[in-house]
């Protein structure tokens, strides 16, 4: 089980997802705020709660890449994108997905597939 921790600008209904594939998955607006923490805070707390964020906010690879803020990221490269279609998304490449993220720190999806970009 991985936890995670979704980022605002994709939808609740992707943490949801996420736990009902048996994760343990919260979105930002489930903390107080939450719908205005900045990035360096919601880093932060996914640190201190060992989540990895799940965004499509590229200033997050940029903050991973730079100084290990967030520890762990899940960055979703696939554009504009229906919930429907990234519910589905993520159902396609589970199976890889769960690997990557019981091994990886960086980890981005997108319609390919996953990539693993560095190991933990």
């Amino acid at each position: 089980m991985a936890r995670f921790l979704v980022d605002q600008q994709l939808p609740g209904a992707l943490a949801h997802h996420l736990r009902t594939l048996g994760h343990d998955a919260k979105h930002v607006k489930d903390y107080p705020g939450g719908s205005t923490l900045p990035d360096n805070e919601i880093a932060r707390i996914a640190d201190a709660e060992e989540r990895i964020v799940v965004t499509k906010d590229d200033d997050f690879r940029a903050s991973h890449i730079l100084s290990r803020r967030p520890a762990r990221l899940l960055h979703v490269t696939c554009g504009n994108i229906s919930t429907r279609d990234l519910l589905a998304l993520v159902d396609e490449h589970y199976a890889a997905l769960e690997v990557a993220v019981a091994e990886y720190n960086f980890i981005e999806i997108n319609r390919p597939g996953i990539t693993v970009h560095d190991p933990s």
